[in-house]
């Protein structure tokens, strides 16, 4: 069964979103993803965001966010299948430095670094970004906005 998980689309003023540089421990492949992580029993959207945005970036005091996208995605990490289904958030955030406040054993064994990525290099990243076509994706919703439904970025 999968698991709920929320994903976060942290974006600062110059419309970059921030990713996390993440290893995986057993293969050693690199890859780009948003914050983000799985909803606990009882927490809302926005209270799971707020955790993850904390305890991998240690922002505090996350905005409000909006929901624009989902997805039901099966990947593979540290030798381990997790399917899950992801509920995405935007927020609006000034840019920091990300400082993780308190990362999981696995995360602490995996997250290598962060960046800030404008939509031009999400584009033409040759680097492994997840989700694919996040460049495109996120070009789309800063020229439509939020969209009255979460679009289905599965497909």
């Amino acid at each position: 069964m999968a698991r709920l998980a929320v994903k976060l689309l942290l974006l600062d003023g110059d419309d970059r979103v921030l990713l996390i540089r993440a290893e995986d421990p057993e293969t050693r492949a690199h890859c780009w993803y948003p914050v983000g992580g799985g909803v606990e029993v009882g927490e809302t959207l926005q209270q799971a965001a707020a955790r993850e945005a904390y305890e991998e970036t240690g922002l505090v005091d996350l905005p409000p966010g909006c929901l624009v996208w989902q997805r039901d995605h099966t990947y593979q990490f540290d030798g381990r299948v997790i399917a899950v289904h992801e509920k995405w958030l935007l927020h609006a955030v000034e840019c920091f430095d990300p400082t993780p406040a308190a990362l999981s054993e696995y995360e602490a064994r995996s997250i290598v670094g962060f960046r800030w990525w404008n939509v031009e290099d999400l584009t033409e990243a040759t680097e492994t970004i997840f989700p694919p076509r996040l460049g495109h994706l996120l070009e789309n919703l800063l020229a439509d906005g939020v969209p009255a439904e979460p679009l289905d970025i599965g497909i």
